[in-house]
């Protein structure tokens, strides 16, 4: 069986990334920006015409958003994934990144943080995610989700260091492709 092929998309631009607000929690609207529609529709144009089978996103307004615009060109399934959501920062949402990040001090991948999701937890919940995409029928795949789980999974497929993984940027709406081999993890 042929490798599958992932298309990372991070969700546009959103209200909360011009604050430098934390957004936790799915049911807060935090709805794309003007700029974050018009980096969706750019993206789906970076996208193969023939080859998207169904597009999976997060359950937060922004991600859906994109992938809503996305669509518009292939018009196939969305699925949301709760699996993909957000880093659960819960106990920081509305407060500056910089409250976030500060609080993971002085080791981001070992901080446990109270009323927030750990690392270790996180990633474990995108394996699974990875695990399931290997198990479904579709073979080309958008997945739209946020920074820092797109920056975990594509380390788990190029088998990249945690630290290194987490140190890149994932810039709003660029498609970074990558095969799902058949097993890892």
């Amino acid at each position: 069986m042929p490798n599958k092929t992932l298309y990372f998309v991070r969700h546009g631009e959103a209200d909360f990334n011009l604050m430098d607000r934390v957004n936790a929690h799915p049911e807060v609207r935090n709805n794309l920006t003007v700029t974050g529609k018009e980096q969706a529709a750019c993206c789906s144009k970076e996208l193969p015409q023939s080859n998207i089978d169904v597009i999976y996103c997060s359950e937060f307004p922004r991600a859906r958003q994109t992938a809503e615009i996305i669509n518009k060109r292939f018009e196939v399934p969305i699925i949301e994934d709760s699996l993909i959501n957000e880093t659960g920062a819960f106990a920081f949402e509305g407060k500056p990144t910089s409250a976030w990040h500060a609080a993971q001090v002085p080791d981001r991948l070992s901080a446990v943080v109270p009323d927030c999701e750990s690392y270790a937890d996180m990633k474990r919940r995108l394996i699974t995610f990875l695990n399931k995409m290997r198990s479904i029928s579709a073979e080309h795949i958008v997945v739209v989700s946020h920074e820092e789980p797109i920056q975990v999974m594509v380390g788990i497929l190029t088998n990249t260091s945690d630290a290194e993984a987490r140190s890149k940027v994932i810039s709003h709406c660029y498609p970074i492709k990558l095969a799902l081999p058949q097993n890892t993890h």
